[in-house]
């Protein structure tokens, strides 16, 4: 597998890796810190660029060292990338040179939304990359993901497709999911206790409105929450970063976009 990581060298960005390692502590892996640096040809001189460049290649490799350090299988690998793209044309670089099957990506607090990779440029990115991302918030550790919250827009996703979906992701296929259905600003709850199943079994019907209290109370339930990346509204829900619920209250569990694998 290979796992791309998106880095400022911030604590943010260092805690996504760490839980990147975690979450794939018992698979194969070839991970890949991606660094973007705006490099200014025309202002700086040579010398100033060589010490920028030493400097920033430097960072890169003490990352990709320490994360290695606290690796505890020999079956990972840590390679760096540095580019001077834009945000996504670096990430659909790595994308295709480096067939990348997962990335992850540092969430930060709501009150901190410019910061210039993990701030409204981590929602650039799950919205026009077509690949499963992983938004990591500031200081989540990992625990295994016993209970994810899968919200879904029937409007976009057939409701029998959802059992195959959670089927395809090879990560969480001991987890149990609650699905979340949305209409407007209503919820209710079902419950897939097993994604090989090809019924859902309705657990729980509760209506009510989709608050920011009530998105406060359900982090406290769950371990992680799952977003089919075709449903775009879902995505612009929880992770807009004027808009969406996160922008207003502080996200504490990990959020995965998933792709129908290529």
């Amino acid at each position: 597998m290979n796992v791309l990581i998106l880095t400022d060298f911030s604590e943010v960005s260092s805690n996504a890796a760490r839980y990147a390692v975690d979450f794939l502590q018992d698979t194969e892996a070839n991970f890949y810190f991606l660094n973007i640096q705006d490099f200014d040809f025309k202002r700086s001189s040579l010398k100033n660029l060589d010490r920028k460049l030493i400097e920033i290649l430097h960072k890169l490799e003490q990352s990709a060292a320490e994360l290695k350090a606290y690796s505890t299988s020999p079956r990972h690998h840590f390679n760096t990338i540095l580019s001077s793209e834009n945000l996504i044309s670096a990430v659909r670089k790595a994308l295709t040179e480096k067939k990348i099957d997962l990335i992850f990506i540092g969430a930060i607090s709501h009150k901190v939304h410019h910061h210039p990779i993990l701030g409204d440029h981590a929602y650039e990115v799950v919205r026009k990359i077509r690949c499963n991302i992983l938004a990591i918030p500031a200081n989540c550790t990992y625990r295994f993901p016993e209970k994810v919250l899968l919200p879904i827009d029937y409007s976009v996703q057939q409701e029998e497709e959802i059992p195959t979906i959670i089927s395809q992701n090879s990560f969480l296929h001991r987890s149990d999911f609650t699905v979340l259905k949305l209409k407007e600003n209503q919820r209710s709850l079902v419950l897939i206790s097993n994604p090989q199943q090809t019924e859902t079994s309705l657990v729980e019907e509760n209506q009510g409105d989709f608050s920011e209290e009530w998105f406060g109370e359900i982090q406290q339930d769950y371990d992680l929450i799952f977003i089919i990346g075709k449903n775009l509204s879902i995505c612009d829900r929880f992770l807009h970063y004027k808009h969406g619920i996160t922008a207003n209250i502080d996200l504490h569990l990990p959020i995965f976009v998933f792709h129908n694998p290529r």
